[in-house]
């Protein structure tokens, strides 16, 4: 029997250990006594602690990291929602009537826009039509870029419920625009400051083009929850911006917000075969880039913190390693109690896998605590250049399930060089000098 032990391969030793753990339950059984068996070894002891708590940091370190970033993707999506930009319909020099970036402003009718509603199901809500235009804001010695945006009066009803500060249009001396938070705290703005306005656009005057200028007052501030939006748009009436830009009639784009968030993309592509000659984007198209950043910047700390977990599984590496070492005489009563070399490797993965488990389980256990406590417990106070001021936490089965799988996977793959060399220990070697 020894002999034929000695003989058999042990190249599928880790190909049938798996195999064992579930059709030879016993391997368990033994590798679990071998694990509490420990106690006259204080630095395997010790070793095998490490590996648990190394595991454990490492899952609750990706999931806590995980779920405050997906934290920061749904309040940004969520401000997002709350905005009227879900869909933008621009034209382009194929529509008619096109003009350098304007077009007749019945270039998309109400008869169309009720058509529009009707093919996506009443999913618009509303379909408002822009003229916008680039502009310089100056106020005395501070000069900055905006997006100048003339709306209907019924949008600027809606934008009013968003309003901070609003000075009473009754006492404005000029005609009034509309600012965000953001861009008003940067420059010092208040209702009722007077600024000007020079646009790109050039007038030919007497003996030369000069810039084209109109001083407004600043009728009011918004918070939208969108620092961008709030930090280069400005919003003012529809007639204020074609005095403006001495334009009638004409539009630059159209924007449309729909019931129902997920469906913006639904919408956009209904949009987009009724007129070819337009350009559709809906709100994912808008932000690819923000969003394709995030989404960088989550796989790379899921590798960066799966290295933790890397890094913990070498101690089980050494712990089983030791292990190995120690048992070698058990290891050989094994074999010559007819056990196969699969059987033997299985024993000494189940004791991985063991210690892998609790570090998985306990890891997280600890990173769901975390998570839970940072959503109702403000610890971290952000700075003001963020839209949220405590860290967003999401709880998402998904997380938790990847995480753990993948460090239950490193953790299997740490266990197969020391149980490939239990199952090749030659048992005379073992009883030898076990």
């Amino acid at each position: 029997m020894i002999k034929n032990s000695i003989n058999s391969s042990s190249g599928g030793a880790n190909g049938g250990a798996l195999r064992h753990l579930f059709m030879s339950p016993w391997t368990i059984w033994i590798g679990f006594r071998y694990l509490k068996s420990k106690k006259n070894s204080r630095f395997l002891s010790f070793i095998t602690l490490l590996s648990i708590l190394g595991v454990g940091l490492g899952v609750t370190a990706m999931i806590v990291v995980l779920s405050v970033m997906d934290g920061f993707e749904s309040e940004l999506k969520k401000r997002m929602m709350s905005s009227d930009l879900h869909v933008l319909v621009q034209p382009t020099s194929a529509t008619p009537g096109y003009d350098r970036g304007f077009v007749p402003d019945d270039t998309i009718t109400a008869a169309q826009i009720e058509q529009f509603k009707q093919k996506s199901d009443q999913q618009i809500l509303s379909f408002w039509r822009i003229l916008s235009t680039e502009a310089i804001l100056k106020a005395g010695k501070k000069v900055t870029g905006v997006i100048l945006k003339g709306v209907t009066k019924d949008r600027l009803e809606n934008l009013r419920k968003q309003m901070m500060d609003v000075k009473e249009s009754e006492a404005l001396p000029l005609q009034g625009i509309y600012l965000g938070q953001e861009l008003a705290y940067e420059m010092g703005f208040i209702p009722g400051d007077p600024v000007t306005l020079v646009s790109p656009l050039e007038t030919e005057g007497p003996l030369e083009s000069v810039p084209r200028l109109k001083r407004y007052t600043i009728a009011g501030i918004y918070h939208s929850g969108l620092p961008e939006q709030e930090l280069h748009t400005a919003f003012a009436e529809e007639l204020a911006v074609q005095s403006f830009l001495k334009k009638a009639h004409v539009v630059s784009q159209w924007e449309i917000a729909v019931k129902d968030f997920s469906q913006a993309s639904q919408v956009a592509d209904q949009i987009r075969a009724s007129d070819p000659t337009l350009k559709v984007q809906d709100w994912t198209q808008l932000n690819s880039h923000l969003f394709a950043s995030l989404r960088l910047e989550r796989i790379s700390m899921f590798i960066i913190l799966a290295f933790i977990i890397i890094v913990a599984s070498f101690n089980i590496v050494t712990t089983l390693t030791l292990m190995v070492l120690e048992k070698k005489k058990e290891i050989a009563i094994l074999k010559t109690m007819g056990a196969r070399n699969a059987q033997v490797a299985a024993v000494f993965l189940s004791e991985g896998l063991l210690i892998g488990a609790l570090g998985v389980g306990g890891g997280t256990g600890l990173g769901m605590l975390i998570c839970w406590m940072l959503r109702r417990y403000e610890f971290i106070t952000l700075p003001e250049i963020y839209y949220d001021r405590t860290l967003p936490v999401t709880f998402d089965v998904r997380y938790y399930i990847l995480v753990s799988v993948c460090g239950f996977l490193i953790v299997m793959a740490a266990c197969l060089y020391p149980s490939r060399r239990a199952a090749r220990l030659n048992p005379l070697e073992g009883i030898r000098f076990g």
